[in-house]
């Protein structure tokens, strides 16, 4: 698990803070040009809009759709030629640099981070393709899971914060609870987190938890109700695609073998509105679909 805490550039308009918007994008399950996998005229519509918005973006893995951890066990048991693993390599790295020229150039540096998925490659020199979408991103590479704060300072008496936890998801997402139920459940032991969100699905979807909270100030306290909110992430793999053929065979892939419902198309955007009251600043948190 990572801990980060950032300080993102947030101006004071009428003293006010300007609000923070975090757009989730992940599972895009790129697989190339020729598959017609990856919505990738909504990915790109969703992330124009939110360049435009000012938002900062949150990774939530299965960036490429290339190997999954069964198929990365059975490569390595293959002890494979080293020039068998160059290819192998440079494939991954090739579905990597498109969907970064196709869709995710206009996000560099506005990212808090990127979490792993289950669909990447583990390159030869220890690597993944994930990391090295990372660097291109000029992002924080968040592994597993991660917890981030979001501090916003005004001085050195004046402080608020918000904490994001971000993980992409684990299971087969066919049980009726799956992904926010989930979530509730394992943040049934979690303090201090403001919004939890998860990926894998692509199930797009929002559910809120209240908590009682306590402001404290320089010499007064205040009791109110902290609201907790789950996230699904939605993603932009399609699931059923006319035409579609394995080799010469008209074929579907395994969403539609499976008769599994069509994937959300689009991503959530957490809105952070700071707010003063008197001596007390807390957070109001929104979410988007």
């Amino acid at each position: 698990m990572e801990l980060l805490q950032v300080e993102p550039r947030r101006r004071i308009v009428n003293h006010k803070w300007e609000e923070m918007r975090v757009c989730y994008l992940g599972d895009f399950q790129w697989a190339g040009k020729r598959t017609h996998g990856t919505a990738l005229g909504q990915l790109k519509e969703t992330i124009a809009e939110a360049c435009e918005r000012g938002c900062y973006f949150m990774g939530m893995g299965d960036y490429i759709d290339f190997l999954s951890p069964s198929n990365r066990q059975r490569l390595r048991a293959a002890a494979l030629y080293d020039t068998a693993e160059d290819v192998i390599d440079e494939k991954s790295m090739e579905l990597t640099h498109e969907i970064f020229d196709l869709a995710l150039k206009p996000t560099v540096g506005r990212w808090l981070g990127l979490v792993e998925g289950h669909h990447f490659s583990q390159l030869k020199d220890g690597s993944t393709s994930d990391m090295r979408l990372c660097e291109m991103l000029k992002a924080p590479f968040l592994g597993t899971s991660a917890a981030i704060r979001i501090n916003f300072n005004r001085s050195a008496t004046s402080r608020m914060s918000v904490t994001l936890w971000v993980h992409h998801g684990h299971g087969n997402g066919q049980t009726n609870y799956y992904p926010l139920a989930r979530l509730e459940r394992f943040a049934a032991g979690m303090e201090t987190v403001d919004a939890f969100a998860i990926g894998h699905t692509t199930k797009m979807g929002h559910s809120l938890d209240n908590r009682m909270g306590y402001r404290w100030g320089p010499q007064h306290g205040k009791a109110y109700h902290r609201t907790i909110h789950y996230i699904g992430t939605g993603g932009y793999s399609r699931a059923y695609i006319e035409g579609s053929k394995q080799g010469r065979v008209p074929r579907g892939g395994y969403a539609e073998q499976g008769m599994m419902k069509p994937a959300v198309i689009g991503s959530p955007t957490l809105i952070i509105r700071p707010v003063l009251d008197g001596d007390h600043q807390f957070p109001v948190l929104k979410v988007e679909a």
